[in-house]
């Protein structure tokens, strides 16, 4: 019956050996028993039979909702899947096919696809900091003010802080999570202060909740926000010139075409030392030069501000 075709009453009337006045009472008694979504409708086929076929009502609770909007998700998920703990992943799933279901029938297929994937080298597996996720998400929706212990690399003694955490970040598949640190008894922004979440041992949210805005820089920088944004010009050979083309560095970032074939891309970072090593990782064909006197002149300030306070001042080695 809840095939597209449905049933016709000729049918049940004979494999349920009764009257069609039987037949009628038996879907009406069905039918009151169904929930509010679920229907039996009696409708004329092509051969003007009478025909019963059961119906859903779930695909008015997602108006203009399709299938390519769930693939879409699923695309999402398969590209967040390597930093998820498996147990995050199957309740996606059991969501994505849930909402699958109340799709309009002619709408309806696989959402599990062939799932994206990643050739990872020396990756964070963060099953284990699921719990540490949560609270942090928690408290920044909550500007609620956390105590947390910390190990810092190299080290063997976790240390405390007081924080008002801002924002998780990802990047090079590592999880970071920034804020301020603050001062006991205070509830003013201290130093801003970046953690590698998996180096975060404990967390306890507290009573207190801060009220300013904990991570104000919405820029899309180069790097993390370890000090002021400052601009900076790269020359890029022609023989990595494609790779940095094809990427998108900074969100104000400009490309010079060079003679030779090369570029010099133009960015503004939030971590010189970052952006050191990023040119550094080109074995010789990228350098980073002065920037230019057009830049200088529309009064870009390029000179080093004095780093906020790192929990972790060898961070890029994660």
């Amino acid at each position: 019956m809840a095939c597209s075709r449905g049933i016709s009453r000729e049918t049940l009337k004979n494999e349920l050996e009764c009257s069609e006045r039987t037949v009628d009472r038996i879907v009406d008694d069905i039918n009151n028993a169904l929930s509010a979504d679920l229907e039996i409708v009696k409708a004329p086929n092509n051969n003007n039979e009478i025909c019963y076929q059961l119906v859903s009502h779930k695909e008015e609770n997602v108006p203009g909702f399709s299938f390519e909007e769930v693939r879409y998700l699923a695309t999402c998920r398969d590209l967040a899947a390597p930093y998820l703990p498996e147990a995050v992943i199957g309740r996606i799933n059991r969501s994505l096919v849930n909402l699958a279901l109340h799709l309009e029938e002619g709408q309806r297929r696989s959402v599990s696809g062939a799932p994206i994937t990643f050739a990872n080298k020396g990756y964070i597996d963060y099953g284990p900091h699921a719990e540490t996720i949560k609270t942090l998400n928690e408290a920044i929706a909550n500007r609620r003010v956390c105590s947390l212990c910390y190990l810092p690399m190299n080290e063997r003694t976790a240390k405390s802080y007081r924080y008002a955490p801002g924002r998780i970040v990802a990047m090079n598949g590592v999880f970071y999570v920034q804020g301020h640190y603050l001062d006991e008894g205070s509830l003013l922004p201290g130093h801003f202060i970046t953690f590698l979440l998996h180096r975060i041992t404990q967390i306890t949210p507290g009573e207190e909740y801060f009220h300013f805005n904990a991570f104000e820089d919405t820029s899309r920088a180069f790097g993390l926000k370890w000090h002021e944004p400052m601009r900076r010009q790269i020359h890029v050979a022609a023989d990595a010139a494609d790779y940095v083309r094809d990427r998108i560095w900074s969100a104000d970032q400009t490309i010079e075409e060079q003679d030779d074939g090369g570029i010099i891309l133009s960015v503004t970072t939030t971590s010189e030392k970052e952006l050191q090593a990023w040119v550094w990782s080109f074995g010789g064909l990228a350098e980073i030069i002065t920037p230019s006197s057009n830049e200088e002149s529309q009064g870009q300030d390029t000179t080093a501000s004095p780093a906020p306070l790192a929990a972790d001042p060898r961070v890029l080695q994660d």
